[in-house]
Formats: C-alpha cells, structure tokens, sequence
C-alpha cells in the first residue's frame, strides 16, 4: 500500500489512538522477545533494565512522536490525495483511492447541521464509499442508487415534522436520533450526485437542483433539532417520487446502519444490497 496513504490515514484522532496502542504493544512484545532470547543463549536476563529502555528510548518514543506529528501534516496530506482521487477515473479504484476521494467530495459539498456528530459524518462517508465501489464503472447505476436516496431523503423529511409532533413527543433524544439519521443519508446522497461523472443527469423535474434540495433538507434536520414546536416541511414531495415501500426500506435498513457501532459491516452490507440489488426494486406496473 502507497506509505502516502497510510500516513494520510493519521489525520484521523481515532487512527492515531490505534496506532499508539500497536505500537505500546508491539514495543512491550519486542522487548519481551528480546529477553527470551537473551535467556535462551545462556546470556541471562540481568540486562532486562538496559532492554526496556532500548526499546523505549530507540523504538516506542521516536515512532510515538512521529505518529503526534501527523496531526500536523497528515491532514493536508490527505486532502491533497483525495483532490488527486478525484480527478481520476472512478473505476477500477481500490477502496483506500475511492475513500480519499469521497473525503474530499465530503469537505467541499457537505455541511452538516450542528445536531450531527462526527459519527454521522463517518457513515455518510462510510456508506458513499461502499456504493462507489460496488458501483464501480457503472455510472447509470449510481445514478439511480442517487436518486432513490434522493427519493427516499425527500419521503423521509416530509415526514419526520408530524412524526416528531406526534409520536416523538417531548422525547427530545428519539427526535435527535432520527434527525440524526436523516441528516447522515441526506449528506451520503449528496456525495453520490457529486460522483457522477454526469452530475447534471441527476437533475430532473422533480428535482431541478438535488445539492440545493438536500442542502434545504440538512438545514430543516437543524431547525428541527433546536425548536421545541415543530415546524411543517414547506416543500411539497415530489409527484413522481420513489415509492413509498421502497422509501420505507432504505430509510429502515439506512437507520439500522446509522444506529450500529463501527464496523457494522453486516448492516452496511444490508443497506447497499437493498439500494443496488436489482432484485429489491418494485416492479414496474404492467399494462392493464
């Protein structure tokens, strides 16, 4: 794997966490080693003082502190990578290429609303990224994995306002759960439109303009979040949208993975399936 890349992978707090914590038992176990061979050659171990701090002064430090210092460079590093992913061709690309690239579309389309926390920010990346490279070169496909998120964004947001008033009641936590939920698909959505090779062939009538419709949308998760009385959605669904049995399964399965610690591998697979899987779309109405 390009070193480029995994160094970039630093600009993370938590991969930085998981890196000091390899490294304190990678150290720990080296030295352990070191000794046993010392004992196994009939040297003795009375030079176990002098073996710690070998490996403490000349391994674990100098690497602890390289791993510090990538706060400082692996950042732009990361963002200069995802401008180069970007600029290539989509297909093809291993998962690490198609990640750099959905952190760059992430940081330049996305504003997430100030009830999102960095967890929903990691599964709208997460989930684009999975899409991307399930996709691959089809581009039509994540057109239509686009707007079927883009359908079921808008079935959704017109529906959390008297679905808060009614159900969510004064429980403040089950309404932020669920605008939480919306917010982190609305800006999976948005990295999706903006992958496509033909950004312009998401638009259609119903949607003119998807990125300002979401953008709307993550605004209204944001009003909502922060208001005790709950204000109606003022843009009517559109009259062609996506089914509401096809909308209620994405929102369903999308929810279970928003909701799902890391990895959630399997939920994350569940949701993909149900968005590309040709075999999970309704039929289309046969002629009478």
């Amino acid at each position: 794997m390009d070193v480029r890349l995994l160094a970039s992978r630093l600009a993370s707090a938590e991969t930085r966490e998981a890196a000091a914590r390899a490294l304190a038992l990678l150290s720990g176990a080296g030295a352990l080693l070191t000794l046993l061979v010392l004992a196994a050659s009939g040297r003795g171990i009375d030079a176990w003082l002098f073996v710690l701090l070998a490996w403490a002064l000349f391994v674990y430090l100098p690497l602890r502190i390289l791993i510090e210092a990538a706060q400082t460079f692996a950042p732009a590093l990361r963002r200069r990578l995802g401008a180069e992913a970007v600029q290539d061709e989509r297909g093809g690309a291993a998962r690490p290429r198609v990640e750099l690239a959905v952190d760059a579309l992430f940081e330049s389309e996305v504003v997430m609303p100030r009830i999102a926390t960095p967890r929903e920010a990691g599964k709208a990346r997460d989930g684009a990224a999975a899409v991307l490279v399930r996709a691959g070169t089809d581009d039509a496909l994540l057109r239509r994995a686009a707007a079927d998120c883009l359908g079921a964004v808008d079935r959704w947001v017109t529906s959390i306002g008297p679905w808060a008033a009614r159900d969510a009641g004064q429980n403040i936590q089950a309404r932020w759960g669920a605008l939480r939920a919306l917010a982190a698909l609305a800006a999976m959505t948005k990295i999706l439109i903006a992958s496509s090779r033909d950004a312009g062939a998401n638009a259609n009538a119903a949607y003119p303009d998807p990125a300002r419709f979401l953008d709307a949308c993550l605004d209204y998760c944001d009003d909502l979040s922060l208001q005790v009385d709950v204000t109606p959605w003022d843009i009517p669904p559109a009259e062609r949208g996506l089914p509401e049995e096809r909308a209620a399964l994405l929102r369903d399965t999308w929810t279970a993975f928003a909701r799902t610690g890391a990895p959630a591998l399997e939920a994350r697979a569940a949701f993909v399936e149900v968005l590309l899987s040709p075999s999970s779309r309704p039929a289309p109405p046969t002629a009478s």
